[in-house]
């Protein structure tokens, strides 16, 4: 199980290798994952077992009006949400990873920062 504390999160169109990261935050809390980025977009879920050492990762991104993904992928009028599904190591600190956001692949770079305030 991932531990409880900051993530920082940088993404890209894996297509785009010279392409910007774009970044968000996330926190980790007794299973559970929140996090955003700079421009609205908002996820939540829990990673889940899996077999072996990686946890399979299933969270919903929802994503404000007008709002575009690095994929290209543009949102509606009304916003919409999406699926980020993936597989990470919840023992390491640091690791790079192609996840899919909407069947479409990204990739992610997850850094763990430290611990919650108490």
């Amino acid at each position: 199980m991932f531990r409880n504390g900051i993530y920082k999160i940088f993404y890209r169109d894996p297509l785009d290798s010279d392409g910007p990261y774009e970044d968000a935050l996330a926190v980790m809390r007794d299973g559970k994952i929140i996090g955003s980025d700079r421009y609205g977009g908002v996820f939540t879920g829990e990673p889940r077992c899996a077999l072996g050492l990686l946890e399979t990762l299933k969270v919903q991104l929802n994503i404000p009006p007008g709002g575009e993904l690095v994929t290209g992928y543009v949102a509606g009028s009304k916003g919409t949400s999406l699926d980020i599904v993936g597989r990470l190591d919840p023992q390491r600190d640091s690791q790079t990873t192609i996840v899919e956001i909407g069947g479409e692949p990204v990739e992610m770079v997850v850094n763990y920062l430290g611990p919650l305030p108490e």
